[in-house]
């Protein structure tokens, strides 16, 4: 099995080839917002040092976001057009849950003490995207989500860690841009329960291809594959917000 995986939910452009044993070449790279110029090549330059075409590929995945909508739209029409050429499926996974699998696979990460995984992605405007899972210890078993994504302000992400009251490892470009204002979490106390928060803004904080490609081939291999990828927008796209405000 074959799966060439597409990321580009944000300003990076992340592309790797391989199943969910083996990592047969990758390629990421700061796009600086230019998706298409990245994104085309390096399929193309990936592809060909293993010697394949797109019709040696058995599924397509690609992030579906939230992320940035231009970078989302480049990588969703990418897969498409090739899942199309080939007559392949195409498997959508969105950028937070890849971030939070990604974090427990990454190393030097301790994450015994969190009871839940919290991926935050900065979405702007003073504003960030995040979910929660509950950490079942695993770099390799799927995370049991437990909030779907959504976007809001900080506030609102401290108010819902501090009702929570548990263990929460916060990752993502969210943790990192508000580190300060997670960290005041850090140790409050609501209803007597202790939030002891935790936050580790590591590198790489993105989605990455390479977590993509692992967790859309374990779908491949259970036949879960669904009915293609649609895009995640849990707001409209900055130009429209833009227009409306003038």
């Amino acid at each position: 099995m074959n799966i060439l995986a597409i990321d580009t939910a944000t300003e990076q452009v992340s592309v790797a080839v391989g199943d969910a044993t083996r990592i047969d070449a990758a390629f990421c790279v700061a796009s600086d917002r230019r998706h298409v110029e990245a994104l085309i090549p390096a399929v193309s330059v990936l592809l060909g040092n293993l010697g394949m075409t797109v019709h040696d590929l058995s599924a397509i995945a690609v992030d579906v976001g939230p992320g940035l909508f231009t970078g989302m739209r480049v990588g969703l029409a990418t897969a498409g057009i090739l899942a199309d050429l080939a007559e392949i499926p195409v498997v959508g996974l969105d950028s937070l849950s890849i971030v939070a699998h990604g974090a427990l696979a990454a190393s030097p990460l301790d994450v015994d003490d969190a009871d839940i995984v919290l991926p935050v992605l900065d979405a702007r405007r003073s504003q960030v995207y995040w979910s929660m899972f509950r950490n079942n210890f695993s770099a390799t078993e799927p995370l049991d989500e437990v909030r779907q994504p959504r976007v809001g302000d900080v506030a609102e992400l401290l108010e819902e860690i501090l009702d929570r009251g548990q263990r929460a490892l916060v990752v993502g470009t969210g943790a990192s841009r508000y580190a300060e204002e997670l960290a005041t979490c850090a140790g409050t106390t609501r209803m007597g329960m202790r939030s002891g928060l935790a936050v580790f803004p590591f590198d790489p904080n993105v989605p990455q291809a390479t977590t993509l490609l692992r967790l859309a081939a374990a779908r491949v291999e259970s036949g879960a594959v669904g009915d293609g990828a649609q895009p995640m927008y849990l707001r409209p796209p900055d130009a429209e917000i833009n227009w409306v405000r003038r």
